[in-house]
């Protein structure tokens, strides 16, 4: 600790701590003013420490998407976890069960086959699990169309031993680059709605519904704005990344997480070379056509324009050729929660210092 940034060696990823408390406060304002819960999607950090701190701010609880990721949290005393993707594999299951003896703990179904094994492993253990219907929003993943089959499948949870039905929830993705906020809003309400009103096709039904759960850092806020949406899950909002910008949900100057690298090469006048590559930086793509795997921080135009395992190829304009060998440089990925996986621990700087160091406990676990 006090250790300066570039003492290190390099690569690495480095969070700028005063621009994560302050996205950390905005969002928990933000939902605190909107009347809905805040439930982080904790898969962005993986650090149960950083967990803490959200729900310091005001945050309710947390979503994941793996039960290795929900145990780790739960053994670092988080004890309200909604796991946010379908549990149907045996072991998982009884997993599942197991923690929800333990805490608070909410599981997603979305086909009948899915709830039975939930109900079945639920019943065996004696306890009641509670669970939310995933609505498919139309980007052709999970979730069960709203309207009849959505009510169908519901009765039959709601019949179910073992299970509660408390709620749906959904997820729509992000609207295509290039419309701009408006159409970043209409598209994230439009989410809201959905949501809303799949909900009140089930209490037409007379099932007591009472979470209804929506939106990821792009949509939650406007999706949150719409009446009887109950709960917000944002990830990314607390680091960003070059995708969230480029979404027009973050401003440049807002993005706290960044991969530390050193130039090993100039080949050429256009070009440099970091050693932060696929293995540092992800080979998720860009969010706008043709821009490469992230940017540099200090000169957002100038982006990686190419990866191997450790080698990032810049692209350098007339702001950036003056870069050397030797010299150092921050990276924003293109997509912060891919790039946080591939890392053992996050170093926490404020004033080019490090104050904390935080080892990603529920990095790289596929089940």
């Amino acid at each position: 600790m006090g250790t300066r940034l570039d003492d290190l060696a390099t690569p690495f990823l480095h969070v700028d701590l005063d621009r994560m408390s302050s996205n950390i406060d905005a969002m928990a304002a933000a939902a605190r003013s909107l009347g809905v819960r805040l439930r982080p999607h904790a898969k962005t950090h993986k650090v149960p420490e950083i967990a803490r701190l959200q729900i310091a701010a005001g945050a309710t609880g947390i979503a994941l998407a793996k039960i290795s990721e929900a145990e780790v949290f739960l053994d670092a005393g988080i004890h309200d976890i909604f796991v946010a993707y379908e549990i149907v594999a045996p072991a998982q299951v009884e997993r599942l069960v197991r923690l929800a003896r333990r805490a608070k703990i909410r599981g997603a179904v979305d086909s009948r086959e899915g709830a039975e094994r939930l109900s079945r492993a639920a019943t065996d253990a004696g306890v009641e699990l509670g669970v939310l219907l995933e609505i498919d929003l139309g980007i052709g993943r999970t979730g069960v169309p709203a309207g009849t089959a959505a009510c169908d499948l519901a009765k039959r949870i709601a019949d179910l031993p073992g299970l509660t039905l408390i709620g749906v929830y959904g997820f729509r993705g992000f609207r295509a680059f290039g419309e701009g906020p408006e159409g970043r809003e209409e598209w994230a309400r439009a989410e809201g709605e959905a949501l809303v009103s799949a909900d009140a096709d089930l209490r037409g039904i007379g099932l007591p519904i009472v979470e209804v759960s929506a939106g990821s850092t792009p949509t939650a806020l406007p999706a949150g704005s719409v009446r009887g949406v109950t709960e917000i899950r944002p990830g990314q909002y607390l680091f960003g990344c070059a995708n969230v910008v480029a979404q027009g949900a973050m401003r440049v100057d807002e993005v706290a997480l960044f991969a530390r690298a050193t130039v090993i090469s100039r080949p050429a006048d256009d070009r440099a070379v970091i050693d932060a590559g696929s293995k540092t930086l992800s080979t998720d793509g860009p969010w706008q056509p043709g821009r490469g795997f992230g940017y540099l921080a200090s000169d957002p135009s100038t982006r990686v324009a190419s990866v191997w395992e450790e080698h990032g190829v810049l692209a350098l304009d007339e702001h950036s050729r003056g870069l050397r060998v030797g010299d150092r440089v921050s990276i924003v990925p293109n997509h912060v929660c891919t790039a946080i996986n591939l890392h053992d621990r996050i170093v926490g700087v404020r004033d080019d210092r490090i104050e904390v160091v935080w080892k990603v406990a529920a990095r790289g676990r596929l089940e």
